[in-house]
């Protein structure tokens, strides 16, 4: 947990017969640490992209005991039947809005985890799903009926504070006054990046031991994603040496902007490496269309992706992986001339409009795809801002 900030959350109140006001007690809007409902037998937790609802599951995990807890993806809950949760485990059941993702019917998978939760006796669980992904009082009400005790607290994770970002950036030997860092990141106008627990740690590596400050997003982004490739490649060297050495920072990136495309946009869990394990929502890298697929097995090796010992890489995180994402398709369009509306076609719904969990995909297009701003900020102008530069 170190490196970490306690994290804070905030009841969401349950909403009055006319749908507005708040009922219940008005202390329960108060910002409170996530530790302290731990006496709940249930409870989701929402947030925006990256805004650390995962790492705070682990972080409980890690504070309550594996022995009484049981970690899984949404994904692999619902996917899964054997084995299943041990009996007595609470169960911390991670990325709701990811298993929605493509789903025509978003409560289709819904639907599927209130009847593993059937299945399995209605034991104490924890479920964090993306704030947008989540409509509210009815989910809330449903879900209620295969919790342990019929009810259900919503929690919104809080961002992080001053203080909380001084205390992520004080275990950091090369950052040795964080008072003077997040100065420079105010002056530099990149501090929002500091609120979301993904991006300090970023924005620390780009800029410690003397390098520039990035202008924006899309810059902290850049160059950090740069680093992590380049760092890879010169461990890579020195472990084959007389090989020819790693590929290139340019053409890693590329191959992972690739595999990052198709984890997205096809609702995929990751990716499979080992003989026997496609299925499941993963994919062979081979099945990427990509050459050489040399380059792309070179790139899931990197620091970008994770699980790549386990044989099953998949992004390390969203908000890396929706950036890289959008490398691909903005390349594609601008070197070979492939209409943008082709590539906005398959973030939107039937209706055109970008669905929810393609908005940091769209976001990030649009700032890196100049042909298809107009059209996306004219189609999701809230997650264009929100979400990308």
């Amino acid at each position: 947990m170190s490196g970490t900030a306690a994290r804070t959350c905030t009841v969401v109140p349950v909403p009055g017969p006319d749908g507005n006001e708040a009922r219940g007690d008005p202390s329960l809007r108060d910002c409170r640490p996530l530790a302290d409902y731990r006496s709940h037998d249930a409870y989701v937790l929402l947030g925006d992209p990256g805004a650390g609802r995962t790492t705070a599951f682990m972080d409980e995990v890690e504070a309550l005991g594996e022995e009484t807890c049981h970690p899984v993806s949404a994904r692999d809950f619902q996917a899964i039947e054997d084995p299943t949760a041990p009996p007595g485990r609470t169960l911390f059941v991670d990325g709701l809005d990811e298993v929605r993702a493509g789903q025509r019917d978003a409560r289709t998978a819904f639907e599927a985890l209130r009847r593993r939760l059937a299945k399995l006796g209605r034991p104490r669980f924890r479920l964090s799903c993306r704030e947008a992904d989540w409509p509210g009082e009815n989910d809330r009400r449903h879900l209620a009926r295969v919790s342990p005790g019929g009810q259900v607290t919503v929690l919104r994770l809080d961002p992080l504070t001053g203080a909380d970002i001084g205390g992520v950036l004080a275990y950091r030997d090369d950052i040795p006054d964080p008072g003077h860092f997040v100065a420079m990141a105010r002056d530099q106008g990149v501090d929002g990046l500091l609120a979301n627990p993904q991006t300090p740690g970023m924005l620390a590596d780009v800029v410690a031991g003397g390098g520039e400050w990035p202008g924006s997003r899309l810059e902290t982004f850049g160059q950090s994603s740069r680093r992590i490739v380049r760092e890879h490649n010169e461990e890579h060297d020195i472990a084959s040496l007389g090989s020819g050495g790693a590929p290139g920072v340019d053409r890693t990136l590329a191959a992972a902007g690739r595999l990052c495309a198709v984890h997205l946009l096809t609702g995929t869990a990751g990716f499979s490496k080992l003989p026997g394990e496609e299925g499941h929502g993963r994919l062979r890298p081979g099945q990427c269309g990509y050459e050489p697929p040399d380059l792309l097995r070179h790139a899931l090796r990197t620091k970008l992706f994770k699980g790549e010992l386990e044989g099953r890489p998949a992004p390390v995180h969203r908000h890396v992986a929706e950036y890289l994402a959008a490398r691909h398709p903005g390349r594609v369009v601008e070197e070979r001339k492939l209409p943008a509306r082709r590539v906005v076609a398959l973030m939107a719904g039937h209706d055109g409009i970008v669905v929810t969990e393609m908005r940091g995909l769209s976001a990030w297009f649009a700032a890196r795809c100049r042909s298809a701003r107009a059209r996306l900020i004219d189609r999701d102008p809230i997650g264009v801002v929100q979400y990308g530069d």
